[in-house]
C-alpha cells in the first residue's frame, strides 16, 4: 500500500486533474451557451495549461557530506530498490540538480558544463539553450546504467588555478587552495555548474520536483540559488549531521540562506544511526538524542516539540528490505507525514485559490446572466399567457413600454461603453507603467551606480536605486488602479440603480506581496554586503554574479506584477460586461416577442409554447453552470480548509 506521502502527491494530482475537468466543462458550456469572446477563450486556456504545468518544488540544503541524497532516496525512491542518486562517503552530488519529470522528452541527464560561469548567462536562461548542454540517455530499466549516468553528478576536473579564480570558484587568498596547486598550478572544481534528472518516477509524474543542492561554497557562488530557487521552493529540508550538531557553516547557510528567506522549511539532523550503541540502553540513547535536539533548537531558534529523530539511511534499507521494524524506529513516516498533511495541502491550497479567484467571477457573471434571462423568459410567458382574449392596445401598450425601456438601457449603455473605453485606455496607462521597456530604463539606471568598480559599495547603491525606481511604478499603479475603481464603481451603480443589476463589488489591486519581495531582495543585498568575505576579499565576480541575479529576480518581481494587474482589469472589468451584454440581449429579445404578438395575435399560443422551450432550455443551461460553479466552490472550499500554513520553522531529525 503506498505511504501517506505517495498518497498525498496522488490526491494532489487527482484534485488538479478535477479543476482541470472543471475548467474544460465550462470551455465546452461557453462554446455551446455563450457568444465568447477570443481573449476570455484565450485566459481560459492558459489558466488549464499553467495548472498543467504546475509543480510542487521541494530543496534540499546543507553543507558538504550532511546525507541530503540519502535522504531524497529513502523519501522518495526507495520503491526503485536501489539509490537513484549516489550517496558515497565523501562529497556526492557536486553540482544543483533538479529531478522533475517531463512527458514530453524520454529520460535523460542534461548537464550544464562549469565554464559557463564564465559568462553572463543566468542558470535560467541557459535552460532554454539546450545546446549548452550534455545530455545522456536514461534507461529506468537499467539499474546498472542508471547508476553509471548518475555518477556524473560527483565528477569533479583540475582546471588552472587561474581559470578557477576567473570562474569565482576560488580566492586568490585561500592559502589551502594555493597549497593544493602548488605542483601543478592546478585546482580541483566541479565538472558541472548544474544537472537536469528528467526521470519518470510516479511521484514526478504526480508534479514533484526536487532540487538536491550541494554545500555553502556552491550556494555561495551561484546566488541564482540563494535568491530565487530556494526561496520559491514550496518547501525546503535543511540537514544537519547528528556527530557534529550545527556548525559553523552550518549555521551560516541557516542564517543566509534558509531561516528568513522561505516559509516552509524543515532542518533536518541526519546519521542519528551513529548514536545506536549496542553498549548503551534504549533509555541512554534516547537521552543522547533528546539532548541534541535540545542544542538544534536552541541554536535554530525553533521551538523543541518541532524537532524529531529520524534515520535516513535506515528507512531507505527498511524500505528496500521491507523491514518494517527498522523502518518503525528510523522514523521516516512522520517527515512523509508531516509533508502529506502540511506542505503538500499549504502549495495545493495556493494554487486552488489563485485558478479559482479568476474563474469564480467568470462563472458566477455567467450564472446570474442564465437566471437573469430565465426571470426574464418567465415573465414574458405570463405576460403574454395573459393577453388571451386581449386587444391590440393592450399588446400595444406592452409593446411602447419595453422600446422606451430598452432606449432608456442603450442610452446607459452607451454612457458605459464611454466609461469602459476611458478604463481600458486607465487599464493600458497602468500596464505601460509595469512595460518592459520601463523596466529596461531603470536598470540602465541602477547600472550607473556600478561605475564598473562592482564593489558592496556601488552594488548596494544601485540595488537601491532600482528597488526605489520600482516601488515609484508600483505607486503609479496604485494610483491609476484607485482612478479605474472609481469609474467603475460609478458605473456599477448607474446600472444597480435604473436597471437593478445585483450589487458588484470590484477587487482592488494589491500589490504589497511584490513590494515585500522587494524588500527581501533588498535585505539579501544587505546580507551579501555585509559579509566580511565579501568585504574583506577582492570579489569582482562574485558580486557581478550576485548583480545578476538580483535583476533577474527583480524582473521576475516587475513581470508578475504585470500579469497580476492584467488580471485585475479583467476580473474588475469583464463581470459588468458579461451582465450589460446579457441584460442587452434579454430587452432585445422581449421586444421582438412582443413585435410578433403584436403583429399576430393569432400567433399567440405558438409564441408562449417558443418561450416556455427558451424557459427549459435556460433551465438546462443553468443547471449546467451551477454543477460547474459548485464544483469550483468546493475546490475554493478546500482551499481554505488547507490554507493553514505549516509552522515556520519546523525541524525534523534525521538519520
Amino acid at each position: 500500500m503506498a505511504n501517506r506521502l505517495e498518497q498525498e502527491v496522488a490526491n494532489y494530482q487527482q484534485r488538479r486533474a478535477a479543476i482541470l475537468g472543471s475548467l474544460d466543462a465550462y470551455r465546452g458550456w461557453l462554446d455551446r451557451y455563450a457568444d465568447i469572446d477570443a481573449e476570455q477563450t484565450l485566459r481560459l486556456y492558459d489558466l488549464a495549461e499553467s495548472l498543467k504545468q504546475d509543480r510542487l518544488v521541494l530543496a534540499f540544503v546543507a553543507e558538504f557530506s550532511r546525507g541530503k541524497s540519502e535522504l531524497i532516496n529513502a523519501l522518495f525512491f526507495a520503491d526503485l530498490k536501489q539509490r537513484l542518486l549516489p550517496s558515497d562517503a565523501g562529497r556526492t552530488t557536486m553540482c544543483p540538480t533538479e529531478i522533475f519529470h517531463d512527458a514530453d522528452s524520454k529520460p535523460y541527464v542534461r548537464l550544464l558544463p562549469i565554464e559557463t560561469r564564465l559568462r553572463d548567462d543566468s542558470i535560467a536562461t541557459l535552460k532554454r539553450l539546450p545546446i549548452e548542454w550534455s545530455t545522456i540517455s536514461l534507461d529506468p530499466s537499467n539499474a546498472m546504467q542508471l547508476s553509471a549516468a548518475l555518477r556524473s553528478l560527483a565528477e569533479v576536473k583540475r582546471v588552472p588555478i587561474t581559470e578557477a579564480r576567473a570562474m569565482g570558484l576560488c580566492d586568490k587568498d585561500d592559502a589551502e587552495l594555493a597549497r593544493m596547486g602548488a605542483a601543478d598550478g592546478k585546482v580541483e572544481v566541479p565538472a558541472w555548474r548544474y544537472a537536469q534528472i528528467n526521470f519518470p518516477h510516479p511521484l514526478l509524474q504526480g508534479g514533484l520536483t526536487i532540487l538536491d543542492t550541494p554545500g555553502l561554497n556552491a550556494l555561495g557562488s551561484e546566488p541564482e540559488l540563494t535568491l530565487s530557487a530556494i526561496p520559491n521552493a514550496h518547501g525546503v529540508f535543511f540537514l544537519l549531521a547528528t556527530e557534529t550538531g550545527v556548525t559553523r557553516s552550518d549555521l551560516d547557510i541557516w542564517e543566509n540562506t534558509v531561516y528568513r528567506r522561505v516559509h516552509h522549511h524543515i532542518a533536518v539532523l541526519n546519521k542519528i544511526d551513529m548514536l545506536w550503541d549496542e553498549l548503551k540502553s534504549e533509555a541512554e540513547i534516547d537521552a543522547i538524542i533528546q539532548r541534541q535536539i535540545d542544542q538544534t533548537a536552541e541554536q535554530l531558534r525553533i521551538p523543541r516539540h518541532q524537532v524529531f529523530a529520524v534515520s535516513a539511511q535506515k528507512a531507505l534499507v527498511g524500505k528496500i528490505r521491507d523491514d518494517q521494524v527498522l523502518l518503525e524506529r528510523s522514523g521516516i513516516a512522520r517527515l512523509e507525514t508531516l509533508l502529506a498533511d502540511k506542505i503538500i495541502p499549504s502549495r495545493q491550497a495556493l494554487l486552488h485559490q489563485s485558478v479559482n479567484r479568476e474563474v469564480l467571477t467568470m462563472l458566477e457573471a455567467s450564472r446570474d446572466g442564465v437566471l437573469s434571462r430565465l426571470k426574464s423568459v418567465k415573465s414574458d410567458a405570463e405576460q403574454l399567457s395573459g393577453f388571451t382574449g386581449k386587444n391590440r392596445e393592450v399588446v400595444t401598450k406592452l409593446r411602447d413600454k419595453l422600446v422606451i425601456e430598452k432606449r432608456g438601457y442603450d442610452a446607459v449603455a452607451l454612457n458605459f461603453k464611454i466609461t469602459r473605453n476611458l478604463v481600458q485606455q486607465q487599464g493600458r496607462a497602468l500596464l505601460s507603467e509595469l512595460s518592459g521597456d520601463v523596466l529596461n530604463a531603470m536598470l540602465e539606471k541602477s547600472r550607473e551606480h556600478l561605475d564598473e568598480s562592482w564593489t558592496t559599495v556601488t552594488l548596494t547603491r544601485g540595488m537601491n536605486n532600482l528597488f526605489g525606481r520600482i516601488n515609484t511604478q508600483f505607486a503609479k499603479v496604485d494610483k491609476t488602479a484607485a482612478t479605474i475603481l472609481e469609474l467603475l464603481d460609478s458605473a456599477y451603480r448607474r446600472f444597480e440603480e435604473q436597471h437593478g443589476f445585483p450589487q458588484l463589488n470590484p477587487p482592488k489591486l494589491d500589490m504589497d506581496r511584490h513590494r515585500q519581495r522587494l524588500a527581501s531582495l533588498a535585505q539579501s543585498t544587505e546580507m551579501f554586503c555585509r559579509d566580511p568575505l565579501n568585504l574583506m576579499l577582492e570579489k569582482r565576480f562574485m558580486v557581478s554574479k550576485f548583480y545578476q541575479s538580483l535583476v533577474s529576480e527583480a524582473r521576475t518581481v516587475f513581470e508578475m506584477a504585470r500579469l497580476e494587474a492584467d488580471a485585475w482589469l479583467r476580473r474588475t472589468l469583464d463581470p459588468l460586461v458579461i451582465r450589460i451584454r446579457d441584460h442587452k440581449t434579454q430587452l432585445e429579445l422581449r421586444v421582438d416577442n412582443i413585435r410578433k404578438v403584436h403583429d399576430n395575435l393569432d400567433n399567440l399560443q405558438a409564441k408562449v409554447a417558443e418561450l416556455k422551450q427558451q424557459f427549459d432550455d435556460l433551465g438546462q443551461q443553468h443547471q449546467e453552470i451551477n454543477s460547474i460553479l459548485q464544483t469550483f466552490s468546493n475546490h475554493a472550499d478546500d482551499a481554505v480548509k488547507m490554507a493553514s500554513p505549516p509552522s515556520l520553522h519546523i525541524v525534523q531529525a534525521v538519520a
